[in-house]
């Protein structure tokens, strides 16, 4: 996070927490991301009876099913204003659910609203590969939440790029350079780039079964980020504690109706120094990393849930009270804004 170098070197490090409860590196939080894919593979195969997408995996040919083509704006013909090039729903003769050729795509207000929406899409796959910008998703490292967005938005241009070139679906994820093992998030991450931004190209991700998509205007009903209510209490030391430790909770409620994953900040406030510490200089309250340092800094709160923190802090000052916030633009709620085409089913 940018602002790890920020905190001078003689600013105290808060101590290792004492209770928590988050999601984030629990077995908690692997069984929600992982029964989140499973509901989005589920209700892809419920979508005209799936996309059924070949993919030649390895060197063995192996076919793998992955989740139906339901799109908006390529590139090319909306990356502008983020408008569907294929024909709209209302001027088309044939109805959409009735089959191939044709497969409802969604079509945006804006490119800023196809990418919010492709983003909390993809979010929702598991098994995110680390060393890499998508490694926000699945554990601390050096990368943040919206490098994590950029990488994937990048990454699905990329895609369409190579199946614009005539790059077969087989050939995709290595001209692209895709990080993912899991063949299904592989498949999958094709199958949703080319939805939402060259969904011209369904016929040749789907192997001509879909070739002409129908553009299905979006609900674009993300939530921001002030549907997260942060609160911060701390317990003042008695006097015959020591009065430059602090044990302080945290709680984070997610209002909206989507799971969300977010990264973090903390800054404290402090009355004075401690008067025998003479080498200490004033405290400044700066926003920094939060928590324990040597933690992971992102954690999943579900839907109209709580994420809960008691930790500790201590140093050579009289703790006052201490803030917390979601980082600026860290943050991406899963499975908002997309709406995969008319009688969908949703498994949860």
């Amino acid at each position: 996070m940018s602002d790890r170098g920020s905190r001078p070197a003689d600013q105290p490090t808060p101590s290792a927490n004492t209770e928590f409860q988050r999601e984030k590196g629990t077995e908690a939080d692997r069984e929600v991301l992982k029964r989140r894919r499973i509901a989005a593979v589920l209700g892809a195969v419920a979508l005209v009876l799936a996309t059924i997408v070949t993919v030649l995996v390895a060197d063995d040919n192996e076919q793998v099913s992955a989740r139906s083509g339901t799109a908006s704006p390529s590139p090319s013909d909306g990356a502008g204003d983020g408008t569907s090039a294929g024909p709209r729903a209302e001027e088309s003769t044939e109805d959409p659910t009735s089959g191939p050729p044709y497969v409802p795509v969604p079509e945006f207000s804006s490119a800023t609203a196809r990418d919010v929406a492709f983003v909390g899409d993809v979010g929702q796959f598991t098994a995110w590969p680390g060393a890499t910008e998508y490694e926000a998703m699945s554990s601390s490292g050096g990368y943040s939440i919206s490098d994590f967005r950029k990488a994937v938005i990048r990454d699905a241009g990329a895609v369409c790029d190579a199946f614009i070139a005539g790059t077969g679906m087989n050939d995709v994820p290595d001209a692209v350079g895709l990080p993912f093992t899991d063949p299904i998030d592989q498949a999958a991450f094709i199958v949703e780039a080319v939805t939402f931004y060259c969904p011209d190209q369904i016929a040749a991700v789907t192997g001509g079964v879909y070739s002409k998509p129908v553009a299905t205007e979006q609900d674009e009903d993300c939530p921001a980020v002030s549907t997260l209510k942060a609160t911060a209490t701390i317990e003042r030391p008695d006097a015959d504690d020591d009065p430059t430790s602090a044990t302080y909770s945290v709680k984070v409620h997610n209002t909206s109706s989507y799971d969300v994953r977010v990264q973090l900040q903390q800054r404290w406030f402090a009355d004075e120094k401690v008067p025998e510490m003479q080498l200490a200089p004033e405290w400044v309250p700066e926003w920094g990393f939060f928590g324990e340092t040597s933690e992971d800094q992102f954690f999943t709160i579900a839907a109209g849930e709580t994420f809960a923190y008691e930790g500790e802090q201590n140093g050579v000052y009289y703790w006052n009270r201490t803030e917390v916030r979601v980082a600026p633009k860290e943050f991406a709620f899963f499975g908002c804004g997309y709406r995969p085409g008319p009688d969908v089913m949703t498994e949860e």
